[in-house]
């Protein structure tokens, strides 16, 4: 009577669920991923709760703003704008539309969503390869790296990558079981990339050459073929349908943002003047020694046929300064030990002879490639494909742990290690020293453990090495209780909502600030602003620009400092000043419009 009471019945099949879920998590390496996100996510938690100085004032700010105007007024950004990334944040700006502090909650619950979809696509990644590597191993290296918060003040970056990474976790699915509804996948993910950045167009190309040869070896081509094209061309092909139907303009856009993008990269040999800002005086060096961007037609070809030498000087500069922009992109602590891992990764699979997963690995950040025409390699653009340097890294530390004991692998790495730690002591780089010392150190450590005899978990060595990375990581942020309102960008917010209602625009060194006050910004620091004029004459032509008041920040006066000097002398006389904080730091200048 007791077994067939309907009680016990519902326990026992409750418990017997619960085992199947516990089970399942186990089975799948769901349980310690998910703890090491949710411990991670504790322990930079401050950096979801920026205050207004914290966000970045261009492209944070710019694509919180831009989702703002697509929700309040409707505005579709080009192709070229990235409107994905405007749609997440018209979405993340819904909620707190009425706060006058709208742009910080925004970014806060933006930050939160990104930072999540981070871990999710590299977990994508890692349970695709569990057959190399353990997932956990590949989410250790990103617990222990600032790289998943680093990436957060340009939005656009964290977004395409956690998009493309999904992509390819369904593109190494397919290569392992050849079900074409992941080439669906793939491409659908793919197509969401390429809404979030334009590098999704070359990374698509990329996807297409691996799903056709995949295909191809199967003999089931034309499915394939469909599959791979067919929701990465509705989705990028129906927006610019959309945009073209509603604006009258079917371009994408992506040749001027390119070609701006090549001006930019003047930098790398031109230091500039130091009157305005470097961004804007590589771009005026550019268009001397190339020509502006109407007479080349905004081909980044026809421009450095102009001038083929300086473009190679640029050239050799980038790949000089390759090496550096690596180290600071994925941690100076940490890059050697990531490679030397990835490196020893590529080597497994060499001995493995898969051929095929080691070629889609090391291809698929082909894109890159295209640094060296406009001569840029942001930190942010290495750290697009983070997954793929983790991944090999992850199936070389497998390979380490359990070839330890052998005398070779031992020693090769003592001696590689040993090596790196004396060279950052030759060339002043001890954070080289401290991270290379401290892995050996750990290695040391899991062998002689080894050595003994001694019955601990399997997963001891991996404990081993979270510990040693967690150490050379370093510091977290501290805790904080954020108050809004208080600091003076914030006050300066309040202050052009509450008294400057009839002025829509406001220039500024930088948009930030003065579009989280939801106004238009003026922004001063463009090709376009003239300098080397008088006070009064530069006066007059923000009169006739109908500029009404300037915010004033460091973006204006230590940035442009040219600028400032032509605006600072009528601060008093036809610049009336109507709002101060910090001592001045932060001002609202009022424009007098009479004689």
């Amino acid at each position: 009577m007791t077994e067939n009471n309907p009680i016990n019945q519902a326990a026992q099949s409750i418990k017997r669920g619960l085992r199947q879920i516990s089970d399942h998590f186990h089975s799948a390496d769901y349980l310690f991923p998910l703890m090491l996100f949710v411990i991670n996510f504790i322990l930079v938690f401050p950096l979801f709760l920026p205050n207004l100085s914290d966000i970045n004032p261009w492209d944070e700010a710019a694509y919180i703003n831009s989702g703002r105007m697509l929700l309040d007024n409707g505005r579709l950004p080009s192709f070229a704008g990235n409107p994905l990334v405007n749609l997440f944040y018209a979405l993340t700006y819904l909620p707190f539309k009425n706060s006058p502090f709208w742009m910080v909650h925004s970014c806060s619950l933006g930050r939160v969503l990104l930072f999540s979809l981070l871990w999710l696509s590299a977990y994508l990644i890692a349970k695709q390869l569990r057959g190399h590597a353990r997932p956990f191993i590949m989410l250790g290296f990103l617990f222990v790296t600032p790289l998943a918060i680093d990436t957060l003040r340009f939005p656009s970056d964290p977004l395409f990558t956690s998009l493309a990474a999904i992509s390819l976790s369904h593109l190494l699915h397919f290569y392992r079981a050849r079900e074409v509804k992941q080439l669906w996948l793939a491409s659908l993910f793919m197509g969401l990339a390429a809404l979030a950045r334009n590098d999704g167009l070359v990374l698509f190309l990329i996807l297409f050459v691996f799903c056709m040869i995949l295909s191809l070896r199967t003999k089931r081509w034309w499915p394939s073929l469909i599959a791979t094209t067919v929701p990465f061309l509705t989705l990028v092909g129906g927006y610019v349908l959309i945009y073209g139907a509603l604006t009258g303009s079917f371009k994408l856009g992506t040749q001027g943002r390119t070609y701006g993008n090549f001006e930019s990269g003047q930098q790398i040999i031109y230091s500039g003047t130091g009157e305005l800002s470097p961004v804007i005086e590589s771009r005026l060096e550019a268009r001397r020694i190339f020509g502006t961007p109407e007479e080349n037609q905004y081909s980044v070809f026809k421009a450095i046929r102009r001038n083929p030498q300086v473009f190679m000087q640029r050239v050799a500069a980038v790949t000089r300064a390759l090496p550096q922009t690596l180290l600071h992109a994925y941690g100076i602590r940490f890059a050697i030990l990531f490679f030397l891992l990835a490196l020893r990764g590529i080597i497994e699979l060499l001995r493995r002879r898969e051929f095929l997963l080691l070629a889609i690995l090391c291809l698929w950040p082909a894109s890159l490639l295209s640094g060296f025409v406009i001569t840029i390699f942001r930190t942010g653009h290495l750290q697009f494909y983070f997954y793929i340097v983790f991944a090999l890294a992850a199936i070389g530390l497998t390979a380490v742990l359990s070839n330890l004991e052998n005398s070779t692998e031992r020693s090769l790495w003592t001696l590689t290690l040993l090596g790196f730690t004396l060279y950052g002591c030759m060339a002043n780089k001890l954070a080289v020293s401290y991270g290379t010392m401290l892995f050996l150190v750990g290695l040391w450590t899991i062998w002689i453990v080894q050595l003994c005899h001694i019955r601990l978990s399997p997963a001891f060595p991996l404990f081993i090495l979270l510990c040693t990375g967690i150490i050379i990581r370093g510091n977290y942020p501290s805790p904080k209780i954020r108050t809004l309102g208080i600091e003076p960008q914030e006050q300066a917010v309040v202050y052009m909502r509450e008294n400057l209602e009839s002025m829509p625009s406001i220039a500024a060194g930088s948009p930030g600030i003065v579009e989280a006050a939801k106004k238009r910004c003026i922004v001063l620091t463009s090709t376009d602003i003239p300098k080397n004029r008088s006070p009064e004459e530069f006066l007059k032509w923000m009169i006739g620009q109908g500029i009404k008041a300037i915010y004033v920040d460091h973006t204006l006066y230590n940035s442009n400092p040219a600028l400032w000097d032509m605006i600072q002398p009528q601060t008093g006389k036809r610049l009336e000043r109507v709002f101060t904080a910090d001592k001045g730091s932060f001002q609202i200048l009022i424009v007098q419009q009479g004689s």
